[in-house]
């Protein structure tokens, strides 16, 4: 397994970046709160079920440029590519209820605060970056220059 930096693509550095965005906003960031309270929450806290979809897509993410950087042929990247792409675009919409549509709270007395936009946007970022890497086509410079090993089916050694 060779790690070859060349292979990244603009769409792989987005969905990389925003991945390790949208973890650290999780946890980091406060994401709801009280109005004029010191209490908030950040995402794993307040978004019970919504956390473990938005991690899988961090995780996919992250899957995704590991891929990019160690594969030289493109069929496992362009597959996570198309996975990353649906996840981010299922936990950017399903933070958009929740951030902007439907905050979470027993009585609504809960206001978003800035990580959560940070997070809508992350998760909107890693959507589009996984897009764009699905929309890329071409080997590195590298890659280019060598074989790509291929299996026929059926073909006899």
């Amino acid at each position: 397994m060779e790690v070859d930096p060349s292979r990244l693509r603009r769409g792989e550095l987005i969905v990389g970046v925003s991945s390790a965005l949208l973890l650290a906003f999780m946890f980091v960031s406060p994401w709801y709160g009280r109005s004029g309270g010191t209490t908030s929450l950040n995402a794993w806290h307040s978004l019970s079920g919504l956390r473990w979809l938005m991690l899988l897509t961090v995780v996919a993410g992250l899957g995704l440029v590991f891929l990019q950087l160690t594969r030289r042929a493109p069929a496992l990247p362009v597959t996570m590519s198309v996975i990353v792409m649906l996840l981010g675009g299922i936990v950017a919409l399903a933070l958009i209820y929740r951030v902007l549509i439907n905050v979470p709270g027993p009585d609504g007395g809960l206001d978003a605060k800035i990580g959560a936009f940070l997070g809508l946007i992350a998760a909107w970022a890693i959507a589009v970056g996984g897009f764009l890497s699905t929309r890329q086509e071409g080997l590195s410079p590298r890659d280019a220059r060598t074989e790509i090993p291929t299996v026929r089916l059926g073909a006899k050694e």
